[in-house]
């Protein structure tokens, strides 16, 4: 990653910059492990970053804001706002319970049905209902997605806690 990299983070640089003055050890903590992320992906480019689309459980309306979009930076991917775009990972934020039962339909849709995430079998269900809408979560969100999205180089335990495979065969 490289300073302009860093530079397009812009949740991310503010909440550091608020937490250093609030709480300072917070701070050295939150940008400690950030860089190590950013470091141990440093050598990845940009075109060999999944995409990755997040869908809200409750209409499976693409969820996208600047913190996922730094989350899913950090954690290697790159943030995608529509299924038209042809998702390399699918995540749904699950809501309650009903998720299970809704999902199989949500396989059928017609473009979503075709995409690589599906196709290869990367669907993940997000088992927090707050994902990449608490700043305070910030951390642990981005750990999730470095879990999914890069789990050659990142494992923190989050797996069957936080977010579970949805096996589609």
């Amino acid at each position: 990653m490289s300073v302009t990299y860093m530079q397009n983070l812009n949740f991310y640089t503010t909440l550091l910059q608020n937490t250093q003055q609030t709480e300072p050890n917070m701070a050295e903590y939150l940008e400690e492990e950030v860089n190590i992320l950013i470091h141990k992906l440093k050598f990845i480019s940009e075109d060999q970053r999944p995409s990755v689309l997040i869908l809200t459980q409750i209409g499976f309306h693409p969820l996208f804001n600047e913190q996922l979009a730094d989350s899913i930076a950090i954690a290697g991917g790159k943030l995608l706002t529509e299924k038209y775009d042809n998702p390399s990972l699918l995540f749904i934020v699950q809501e309650n319970d009903k998720l299970y039962t809704a999902v199989p339909d949500l396989l059928q849709d017609e473009i979503l049905s075709r995409t690589d995430a599906l196709q290869s079998n990367n669907v993940y269900i997000i088992q927090k209902r707050n994902f990449g809408t608490e700043s305070v979560d910030f951390l642990h969100d981005i750990e999730i997605s470095a879990e999914i999205i890069q789990p050659k180089y990142f494992i923190y335990g989050r797996k069957g806690t936080d977010w579970v495979q949805f096996d589609i065969a």
